[in-house]
């Protein structure tokens, strides 16, 4: 077992372990509040950077701060919901059900993280170095980032190699 397995194995672990233990609510609810988070900083930052901010000069630096706040802000208020639905999963008998779910969605996010890494590592050398091509999950994972190169930019699709 070369270090790229190891590395593809231990992400991927981990991600189960993490999701297993926080059930598939949990996991979910913390996706859905990234996504709100940006959407809401992406909207919310202009009026902000205008409104609540503007003694920060320049203007610029005023909307990168509403951005932030407006993000936090998300984050904050969904932290404090998190717990409300997750508790409610336990109660009403869903808590074993929850965390294999769970398992599933983290074995899943730990896959995709390792096909990521894999498709910015393709931008370096590293897929070229010994440890690389003796690694026998390094042919599955290449072939799985393959599938994302149609939806790269042409500069960026022309310079991965495996």
């Amino acid at each position: 077992m070369s270090l790229f397995d190891i590395f593809a194995l231990s992400v991927i672990a981990l991600s189960a372990v993490s999701a297993t233990v926080r059930g598939i609510i949990s996991e979910l609810l913390s996706l859905i509040t990234w996504l709100l988070a940006l959407a809401v900083a992406k909207i919310a930052a202009a009026p902000l950077g205008a409104s609540v901010l503007s003694v920060i000069q320049p203007p610029v630096l005023a909307t990168a701060a509403g951005f932030v706040a407006a993000f936090i802000a998300v984050m904050l208020a969904m932290s404090l919901l998190r717990p409300l639905l997750t508790g409610g999963a336990k109660t009403v008998g869903l808590g074993g059900i929850n965390r294999l779910l769970g398992t599933f969605y983290g074995t899943l996010r730990g896959g995709v993280l390792v096909i990521l890494a894999v498709l910015v590592c393709a931008f370096t050398d590293l897929p070229q170095s010994e440890d690389w091509r003796s690694a026998q999950s390094a042919p599955f994972f290449e072939s799985a980032a393959e599938l994302a190169v149609p939806y790269l930019p042409d500069y960026l699709a022309g310079k991965i190699k495996y």
